[in-house]
């Protein structure tokens, strides 16, 4: 039941952020957060290492933001950008996938009355968390046998040559999907 409230809680946050328009209370936010780290015992390097990772995506869509709306408003989507990602990023260190998926079944619950089956849900949740960092350790490998063969990894040779990353990546992933559904039919899980 915790962790079902932790995950309302989350959800709540992430998308109060986004009503946010005062500069002041965004940053009251982020130095919550930042407080908020070593009482849960999260490395500060750590965090800031996986927030400096996700920078060319934010700054991307700052980017765009700046075109579309004022520069005020953009930095603003930023800077609330960043929090969420670090509010993620908390909320992934502080509770396990199994966690997560018992808190969607908690929440689901009432879905169970109209004959839908929240166990199936609870599992397709957790596998989905599962596969993300399966995903980025594809793409590394991927990544570094292309170096290993000479490939040029600038920015805009992986993007002309999206191909040479994609179509492994999902190869590998659907080869993947193929073993996790043999096992779960091993278990019992998945009928024929």
């Amino acid at each position: 039941m915790k962790t079902t409230i932790k995950l309302i809680a989350f959800f709540v946050y992430t998308v109060g952020l986004f009503f946010v328009q005062d500069f002041y209370v965004l940053a009251l936010f982020a130095i919550l957060q930042i407080l908020f780290m070593p009482i849960c015992h999260i490395s500060i390097k750590e965090a800031t290492k996986t927030l400096i990772h996700l920078m060319p995506f934010i700054l991307f869509t700052v980017l765009i933001d700046v075109f579309v709306m004022e520069f005020v408003e953009a930095i603003q989507i930023g800077i609330r950008l960043i929090l969420v990602c670090h509010m993620t990023y908390l909320f992934s260190k502080t509770t396990t996938t199994m966690q997560i998926a018992k808190a969607v079944k908690n929440l689901l619950y009432p879905l169970k009355w109209f004959g839908i089956n929240i166990d199936n849900i609870g599992i397709m949740v957790s596998l989905a968390i599962t596969f993300i960092p399966i995903i980025k350790q594809e793409i590394e490998f991927i990544r570094y046998s292309l170096i290993a063969k000479g490939f040029d990894m600038r920015v805009k040779n992986q993007i002309k040559h999206i191909n040479y990353i994609m179509a492994p990546l999902f190869y590998s992933l659907l080869r993947k999907v193929k073993e996790l559904e043999e096992a779960l039919k091993a278990k019992g899980y998945v009928e024929e």
